[in-house]
């Protein structure tokens, strides 16, 4: 019954849901040791290149404020 009242609401998020996810990105890009990786397109096909560590970890900490921000201000109505 549930994913019937999501679908029926037009595929709303809850903030609380997105405000959890933001929380786990971040954390998930804080962790220590991790590498981050990108897949960049050659002749002879597709190879990973690290990024540099501060990179990776400020894009996770972006994308998990963006979503807690939007949990926050979108998520009430």
């Amino acid at each position: 019954m549930g994913p019937l009242l999501i679908i029926g609401q037009g595929l709303k998020t809850p903030g609380v849901l997105l405000v959890l996810l933001g929380t786990v990105v971040t954390v998930a890009g804080l962790l220590p040791g991790v590498n981050f990786f990108t897949a960049l397109p050659t002749l002879r096909g597709i190879v990973r290149k690290t990024l540099p560590t501060w990179f990776g970890r400020l894009c996770f900490v972006a994308a998990g404020a963006f979503l807690v921000y939007w949990g926050l201000t979108h998520g009430r109505r």
